[in-house]
């Protein structure tokens, strides 16, 4: 599998460029450029993320085990589903400076959630599987989608037929066959959004969102969500004499990929035996929703436009999955073991699962003039960095 990511570095440097160089543009079709510019970075993470979910084998189903198909799924998503959860938690926390009672600001974002070690990977014949099995039993060390870019033989148990010309004039095999998906050889989950939002009376409130975009003809990409922060010291007076003050943060956040699928019997496969009731296969679509709600309990202080900040923090997170639409599933033929056919499966998959946590957060926001930036990591089951560059209108 290529991965789209090795031109990062390069795209980064531009980015570094147009945000140092942003003050002397002044005009509009300057500013549109920087602003493609950014959309170009944020499609290269997403197809990072797109490409890897491609790598997913779905042909476990046609081998006739569709619940060993769904138990796979999840073990292999599992790191993308829960670092798209986590990641949102970066960035849910601002600080602004300014003498007027309102601002406006916008940014480019970008949080990444790092895979801990031992969901890279798993055992196939240690998930309950109960018809796949891997082909060599001291290789069954399959990677998830955070994984390397390894895979290995997968079988299943059923076996028919097949002719041969030594005694006993045929040869025992499985029914199907096939390589595990490969994992996309990084272990992290990027999320890149871009950010609008507006700061008075002490109040940060935020609109976090992707335009739809379509990385391929095959896939559908959005996320949208918002982010809201209030300190305390606007109501509590007292506060502001305080040499580290308190502020609450949360925020929401929804993201869906939509992979439209073109899987089809093998027509080749010995022994395969197709009707006229089969098919079509044409609606086939894998859908995958996560949604995030990080909340933080945030202690600050200000040394003059370099803000360090931190606190305990929680995670609530959902994702859902389902491959919609006809499959084709291969089925022994009950009357003659050198055949097998096809049956037609609709809706094969579907699951929703949770991944909640608590974290701490620590980062700083430097502003200067109507320029700032934001860093911060989370320390919990999945470590987030984020990066914001932003700008700040009165």
């Amino acid at each position: 599998m290529i991965s789209p990511f090795g031109c990062l570095k390069n795209k980064y440097y531009v980015l570094r460029k147009s945000f140092t160089n942003f003050a002397a543009v002044s005009s509009i079709r300057q500013i549109n450029q920087h602003i493609r510019m950014k959309n170009i970075i944020i499609t290269t993470l997403i197809l990072l993320i797109t490409h890897s979910i491609k790598a997913q084998n779905y042909d476990l189903i046609t081998g006739g085990a569709v619940n060993d198909a769904a138990i796979y799924t999840q073990y292999y998503l599992a790191p993308l589903e829960r670092g798209l959860g986590w990641a949102p938690s970066g960035g849910i926390t601002n600080f602004t400076s300014s003498e007027h009672k309102l601002a406006l600001t916008f940014k480019l974002e970008l949080a990444a959630a790092i895979t801990p070690k031992d969901q890279r990977s798993f055992n196939v014949d240690k998930i309950g599987l109960q018809e796949f099995k891997a082909s060599d039993p001291n290789n069954s060390i399959a990677q998830s989608i955070s994984g390397s870019q390894e895979s290995i033989d997968l079988e299943t148990k059923t076996t028919y037929y097949r002719p041969s010309v030594v005694y006993p004039f045929y040869k025992e095999i499985p029914l199907a066959e096939f390589k595990s998906a490969q994992g996309s050889g990084y272990p992290f989950s990027p999320l890149p959004i871009l950010s609008f939002g507006v700061y008075g009376f002490g109040t940060h409130l935020s609109f976090r969102f992707l335009p739809p975009l379509h990385p391929s003809e095959e896939m559908d990409v959005s996320s949208y969500g918002f982010a809201v922060q209030h300190n305390l010291d606007e109501f509590i007076k007292i506060m502001k004499d305080w040499p580290l003050k308190i502020s609450l943060s949360a925020g929401y956040q929804y993201f869906s990929l939509t992979d439209h699928l073109d899987i089809q019997p093998d027509k080749t496969k010995f022994g395969l035996e197709l009707t006229d009731d089969n098919g079509p296969y044409d609606n086939q679509e894998a859908d995958l929703k996560v949604s995030s709600i990080p909340m933080q309990l945030v202690v600050y202080h200000d040394f003059n436009g370099l803000t360090v900040y931190g606190g305990p923090a929680y995670t609530l997170t959902n994702s859902s999955f389902a491959l919609k639409g006809n499959y084709p599933v291969y089925a022994k033929d009950p009357f003659d073991n050198f055949k097998i056919g096809v049956e037609d499966i609709s809706d094969p998959i579907s699951y929703e699962r949770s991944y909640n946590g608590f974290r701490f957060d620590i980062g700083v926001n430097y502003q200067i003039g109507f320029a700032k930036i934001n860093a911060s990591y989370s320390i919990g089951k999945y470590q987030v960095f984020y990066l914001g560059l932003g700008f700040v209108f009165f």
